[in-house]
């Protein structure tokens, strides 16, 4: 009878301690990445810019292309809640519209400084981002090159992505931000003494995948 009742007590030690370390593993996984730190980085992914000269029309025309960026920030994480601040400087090709009858638009560069929250669940985070937008565009009235109209304008960005922590150090995300530079005046100059203003409203939209490296 005791060999049975010891047999017994070892099985339930060893069912108990076997319970418990399964619970360590799953805490210790959750907690096995920290996202504070400082990481830089580079992107590439598309471009769309979207507008409409309201001087001209009332038809709003949108084209994309390629579109890279570097970006850095920094994250502070508190439990599974990631608040950081990011800066990043981007390139783009759209031009638009592409019919010649119409006042070329196109993208030069872009910037922002926005603010990141995100939600750690071990080495993913899924954020939501917002600040600051910069950026400069060209008109081109004659679509030869003549009368060209360039503008840096300011707006706001917003967007959200998701992040993968492969290792320690490098950081993997896809992220789409929209940004806003509301209504800006293109002063070109048709002639001598002459000043053409046109209306252009003017949004971008930015689909992208980063990699970047986390000190």
């Amino acid at each position: 009878m005791k060999p049975i009742l010891l047999a017994a007590t070892v099985l339930v030690a060893i069912s108990t301690a076997a319970t418990a370390a399964d619970t360590v593993v799953i805490d210790e996984g959750a907690a096995a990445y920290n996202w504070s730190g400082v990481y830089v980085g580079a992107a590439t992914g598309f471009n769309t810019l979207s507008l409409q000269d309201l001087t001209f029309d009332d038809q709003r025309y949108s084209d994309g292309g390629f579109a890279g960026a570097i970006y850095a920030g920094y994250n502070h994480q508190m439990g599974h809640l990631v608040l950081g601040v990011e800066a990043d400087l981007k390139y783009a090709s759209a031009e638009v519209p592409e019919d010649p009858a119409f006042i070329t638009y196109d993208s030069k560069w872009g910037a922002s400084l926005r603010a990141r929250a995100g939600y750690a669940a071990g080495n993913i985070m899924p954020y939501l981002t917002g600040g600051l937008a910069v950026a400069s565009f060209e008109g081109d009235h004659n679509d030869d090159g003549t009368n060209r109209a360039k503008k840096t304008v300011t707006g706001y960005a917003v967007g959200g992505g998701i992040e993968w922590a492969a290792t320690q150090n490098l950081l993997v995300r896809a992220e789409y931000i929209y940004s806003d530079y509301g209504t800006n005046g293109f002063a070109f100059a048709p002639g001598e003494g002459t000043s053409d203003i046109h209306r252009v409203d003017l949004r971008t939209h930015d689909l992208r995948v980063g990699v970047a490296y986390k000190f």
